[in-house]
């Protein structure tokens, strides 16, 4: 094979199909490159991800590989403005564009032969053309990232006429979209991934959107007060249904989730903390989904811990944060033998002993803090490395063994609770720790001298408490140290010269 970065030799390849130069970094004349690639017939896919590329440099007066079915321009600087022989490849059907940095839309004057075409992180404002609506064979549409601006009714409109309509996945997160989602939004039913957030929409989901029989994945925040419709619960194949971070205000029964069978990952929280939505879900119902993913912020869940929960097995990730949960942790919560990576239960008033009966995965998040957990601190899975106990009712000692039963530690609070004591030397084991917070319980003794040149620690705060004698000096070893806070305590002699 010839050298990468000088290309002639490739003009020999007259019926190459497939050519990825991706990332290459070309250290000669790119249009020289691109007049190579000319004497390429036959090419299908050319891929130029990553290459430094400017339009200038694209900038030819004829292609000759117009059998091209996919071009990939990608995270190269086109520089606002897209090379003209890119819109005279009618067999094209896979275009992206993705971090290009196009700045304004090419959008009437893309073949209509497109299946996937991605303009996404790119800096394109303007108004989102009702023209791009008459690509009707387009299967995905990637427009996030953007600063696209106006509202979506004509576009949507115009697709949704489509009588071959075959779109899959309509990306348009992270844009500048406002006004009302029209209810021809529904009529696009070969919908299979619908993402819309951070888009400053008004008022509600379309109760079309119930006729979105074939979607997967639901994704939309950052919306003015609105409604959920139940009609959501007719989507019988949604794996993913994340509307979190919207002033919502409404009641979920269980006609919003009845017949999600496929449903794996349920994300719904306030953007603004205060508790609008209420779930009002009988005891006695049984979801028809096993959830993988559940995270609920800023709802009113309880003030019972949810029975609906019993017989979700398969559990990942469980978040009930600021949920108005008022009550102990039942029994059959642990029958569920959930393996977690996240368990997050912060801001409620949960009560009784903390949870040390679960099991987690390596480098898991457990975070109890603000409730009402009290009895001794407990040792927890091993493989816990976030652990936030903050602000409950804890008494005892710290565990002397915590550092080698959870030496996967990064981050441990303990502040805020009635825990007595010294620091027990075995804190010298956790070699990743960054945070370390014990600060406001009633610990006593010295600050152990026992702080490595290696460890990794960021934040100290052992404040307000009852510490003695003086200050170790193995604390200067800490190179990464930021913020470290030791005052009302009972220290004596001089803080380390370093």
């Amino acid at each position: 094979m010839g050298d990468p970065h000088h290309l002639e030799w490739l003009s020999r390849l007259s019926f190459l199909k497939y050519l990825n130069l991706s990332g290459l970094g070309f250290s000669y004349e790119y249009k020289a490159m691109i007049q190579t690639l000319n004497s390429l017939p036959s090419l299908e896919e050319l891929r130029l991800h990553n290459c430094g590329l400017s339009s200038a440099d694209l900038n030819i007066s004829f292609v000759n590989f117009t059998s091209l079915r996919v071009l990939d321009l990608s995270d190269n600087d086109l520089n606002c403005t897209l090379p003209h022989w890119v819109f005279n490849l009618k067999n094209l059907v896979h275009l992206d564009l993705s971090g290009s940095n196009l700045c304004r839309q090419f959008l009437d004057g893309i073949v209509d032969s497109l299946e996937h075409l991605d303009l996404s992180h790119n800096g394109i404002g303007g108004r989102l053309s009702s023209n791009l609506g008459k690509l009707c064979n387009l299967r995905n549409l990637k427009l996030s990232h953007n600063a696209i601006s106006g509202e979506i009714t004509g576009f949507v409109n115009t697709l949704s006429a489509c009588s071959n309509n075959s779109l899959e996945t309509l990306d348009l997160g992270s844009n500048a979209f406002m006004g009302n989602l029209p209810g021809t939004l529904g009529y696009i039913k070969s919908l299979k991934v619908l993402q819309l957030q951070n888009n400053p929409f008004r008022g509600s989901i379309p109760e079309s959107i119930g006729n979105l029989t074939s979607v997967e994945q639901v994704f939309r925040c950052r919306n003015e007060k609105s409604l959920i419709p139940e009609s959501l619960g007719q989507l019988s194949k949604l794996v993913v249904l994340d509307i979190s971070n919207n002033p919502w205000e409404d009641v979920i029964t269980e006609a919003h989730l009845m017949n999600l069978s496929r449903l794996e990952e349920f994300s719904i929280s306030n953007e603004l903390h205060n508790i609008s939505v209420v779930f009002n879900i009988s005891s006695n119902w049984i979801p028809p989904f096993k959830l993988r993913h559940l995270i609920i912020k800023s709802c009113q869940l309880g003030p019972k811990f949810p029975t609906w929960l019993q017989n979700q097995n398969q559990l990942i990730t469980l978040v009930l944060k600021n949920a108005s949960i008022f009550d102990i942790i039942p029994h059959w919560f642990f029958q569920l033998d959930l393996q977690l990576q996240t368990l997050d239960f912060v801001h409620n008033k949960i009560f009784g002993r903390a949870l040390n009966k679960l099991r987690f995965f390596p480098g898991s998040t457990m975070d109890l803090g603000s409730n009402q957990f009290d009895g001794p601190l407990t040792l927890f899975s091993s493989n816990i490395s976030t652990l936030s106990l903050n602000n409950n009712m804890l008494s005892g000692s710290i565990p002397s063994d915590i550092g080698k039963a959870m030496p996967m530690l990064t981050y441990l609070d303990i502040s805020w609770n009635s825990l007595n004591g010294g620091i027990p030397l075995s804190i010298s084991n956790l070699t990743e720790l960054t945070s370390f917070n014990i600060s406001n319980n009633h610990l006593s003794g010295e600050v152990p001298d026992v702080w490595k040149h290696k460890l990794p620690l960021i934040v100290l705060d052992a404040s307000n408490n009852m510490l003695s004698r003086t200050i170790p000096k193995s604390i200067s070893f800490l190179q990464m140290l930021t913020f470290l806070l030791l005052s009302n305590n009972n220290f004596s002699g001089e803080f380390p010269s370093c």
